[in-house]
């Protein structure tokens, strides 16, 4: 039987601790099931990292922004699952099944069941052998086609087991199970968006499946939704209250509810509770982390993996506390290691080669760093289909529908509050520094990411443009002040660090003409080189190839130009990272001049600040303003590959 594996903080898979409910949603404990010794696929196709290009942000549209609903219409999956089989719907099943070969239930009853009795003995060649003949038996058996996509999905055949299932689901469209185990297929190629349509689906079917609602939750996080998230954390610990599961999604609801002290309290009972479970302390370790306890949350990551080695999302982030010394050799030792293994899943590895690169980066060994970058990368890259063409004429669409003109024509659109303070640019080039900075002063509260104007803005393009009306615009404009209100109910002005906000500043800017925006610049080659070298939370369709990353930013940098030439200069302004390094309280004090706020000198000492980081600049939003990352990219210039085009920018 095949090895599964669960989804850590960082939205990256490690394998479950032993006494969990076993990800291929048997029902049964890891241990009893995919975890039993000698589990090994014959072969670990990588998942699909997949990203919606008409969003480059990576964020769902507006369908999935109600948490206990079904993110969209049964109609709509229907024709998604049709899709993914060729569009065959259950009459052209029947029709195809018809011409092709006489029925026999008898026949496909006995083959699934000796079919499934080889499946649950960990025999899953002779399994999938036995359960095609079922399938043929009888292609208008939906048991038939789930027991083989069952069958599929412990052997790591994730497409094929989406079609599978997809076809069990377009017959028995209340199949409550097969939509379960469609989902674990789509979670498992990292289609995240169908994976939670499925996965409510069935639990709308049978809302007491087992850690359906949890894993719900988790991928709603990776999103970004986390009032949604939240939502299904609660729901799973009410079906599971004096369990070890119930309890993490209670501490994560109140984590991303912003009550972290609750939470911290809840995950050390947990503890005391179950103190054999190592995923509970690598929840603690990410809380402790981000929440700036750095070492503390160290020692909860080497607890974790005391107890469960598995766990290689704390491995990363044990080696995200510091910077490696020359003194660290046993870390090395320990990640090499863990890579060398022969039963990993592409993720796990991908993973680990991050973080052995992040680990010689420290210790300047730069040859060998990039070398494990561009491992790390060729995995997240596989599944990626970036469609320039659309990327540019999106950009297009852009400049020559927001003109200065049409912002006068929409000057009537506008809801005039000056509470919102966006942070935007490309990732990883100061965004996470500068929420920091800001927010140290006590009338600004920090919002993190938010996904708002993603949504809005693809319904918005998909459109093109008729969605924009007077009274569509003041309406998001409400639901994002909302937001904001809940997130700081008496701060003068509350941030929002998405960046990918940067292709809607149009639209925001259009509903909220009083919104200040603060565009973050730096090298282009060291913002491209750090997402390059970065796992991220969300699946992002650009990062795992020097090509289109570089592609990506300079549409990015086209849009950026227009925007600098339309938006009003008191409404929108720069900060260059190297010249906020360089000459820290000038840049603080122009930036706080910007928000139209009197001066605080706490905003010089953003370490200080208090606030949960989420992002993966958690470890460098503690330390005191650094100087180590400018122009790092001048360490890597041998194999900076179609990253080189940049430097003339």
């Amino acid at each position: 039987m095949t090895r599964h594996t669960a989804h850590t903080g960082d939205g990256l898979r490690t394998t479950p601790s032993r006494n969990m409910s076993c990800p291929c949603g048997s029902g049964q404990k890891y241990k009893l099931c995919c975890g039993a010794a000698g589990a090994r696929p014959k072969s670990a196709p990588a998942p699909g990292l997949q990203v919606d290009l008409r969003s480059p942000g990576v964020f769902p549209d507006d369908a999935f922004t109600e948490a206990g609903r079904l993110s969209r219409s049964a109609d709509l999956l229907r024709r998604e699952l049709d899709a993914a089989h060729g569009g065959a719907t259950k009459a052209r099943l029947a029709e195809q099944s018809a011409g092709a070969v006489a029925r026999d239930p008898k026949a496909a009853r006995a083959h699934r069941q000796r079919g499934l009795e080889l499946l649950h003995s960990g025999q899953i060649a002779e399994s999938l052998t036995v359960l095609r003949k079922a399938v043929l038996s009888d292609p208008q058996d939906p048991d038939a086609h789930h027991a083989l996509g069952s069958a599929l999905l412990h052997d790591w055949q994730f497409a094929e087991a989406v079609s599978s299932l997809s076809r069990a689901v377009t017959l028995k469209p209340d199949f409550a199970l097969a939509y379960r185990d469609l989902g674990n297929a789509l979670d498992r190629q990292g289609s995240d968006v169908e994976a939670t349509e499925a996965f409510q689906h069935a639990l709308a079917l049978s809302p007491k499946l087992p850690e359906l609602s949890r894993r719900v939750g988790e991928l709603y996080e990776i999103r970004g939704y986390h009032e949604q998230a939240a939502t299904w954390f609660r729901r799973e610990a009410a079906a599971a209250p004096n369990t070890t599961s119930g309890r993490l999604c209670l501490a994560k609801a109140l984590s991303l509810e912003r009550n972290v002290a609750a939470a911290e309290a809840l995950l050390r009972k947990a503890i005391v509770l179950d103190p054999a479970n190592g995923e509970i302390h690598s929840v603690l370790a990410d809380m402790l982390v981000g929440e700036g306890h750095i070492e503390e949350g160290a020692d909860h990551y080497e607890r974790s993996l005391r107890l469960d080695p598995k766990l290689f999302g704390s491995l990363l982030g044990l080696v995200r506390t510091r910077k490696l010394t020359a003194a660290d050799q046993a870390m090395l030792a320990r990640i090499r290691a863990a890579l060398a293994q022969d039963r990993l899943h592409d993720v796990e590895r991908m993973m680990l080669h991050f973080t052995l690169g992040k680990a010689l980066d420290d210790l300047r060994d730069y040859a060998g760093a990039m070398h494990h970058f561009d491992a790390a990368n060729e995995i997240r890259d596989r599944p990626c289909k970036l469609d320039r063409a659309q990327l540019a004429s999106s950009v297009d669409r852009l400049i020559r529908w927001f003109t200065p003109e049409q912002f006068a024509r929409l000057a009537a659109y506008g809801t005039a509050d000056e509470t919102p303070l966006l942070i935007v640019g490309m990732p990883r080039s100061g965004t996470t520094l500068v929420e920091q900075i800001i927010s140290s002063h006590p009338a600004i509260t920090a919002g993190d990411e938010l996904p708002f104007w993603v949504s809005h803005g693809v319904a918005w393009e998909d459109s093109d443009g008729a969605a924009l009306t007077q009274d569509t615009a003041r309406s998001a404009a409400a639901a994002y002040l909302a937001l904001l209100r809940r997130i700081g109910p008496s701060a003068v002005r509350v941030t929002d660090k998405l960046p990918f906000n940067f292709r809607w500043l149009g639209l925001i800017h259009t509903a909220l003409p009083a919104a200040r925006i603060i565009h973050c610049r730096r090298h282009p080659v060291d913002t491209c080189l750090s997402i390059y070298s970065t796992p991220f939370k969300a699946k992002l369709g650009f990062v795992g190839n020097k090509a289109n990353l570089a592609f990506y930013y300079q549409q990015y940098a086209r849009l950026m130009d227009h925007w600098r030439a339309v938006l009003p200069a008191d409404r929108f302004i720069e900060v260059e990272y190297e010249r906020l390094i360089a000459d820290r309280e000038t840049e603080t004090r122009r930036l706080i001049a910007f928000t139209g706020l009197d001066w605080d000198p706490a905003c010089l000492q953003p370490e200080r600040n208090a606030r949960t980081v989420r992002t993966a600049s958690a470890w460098q939003a503690r330390q005191p303003v650094y100087t180590t990352s400018v122009e790092r990219w001048r360490h890597y210039k041998p194999w900076l590959g179609e990253l080189r085009e940049l430097l003339a920018d």
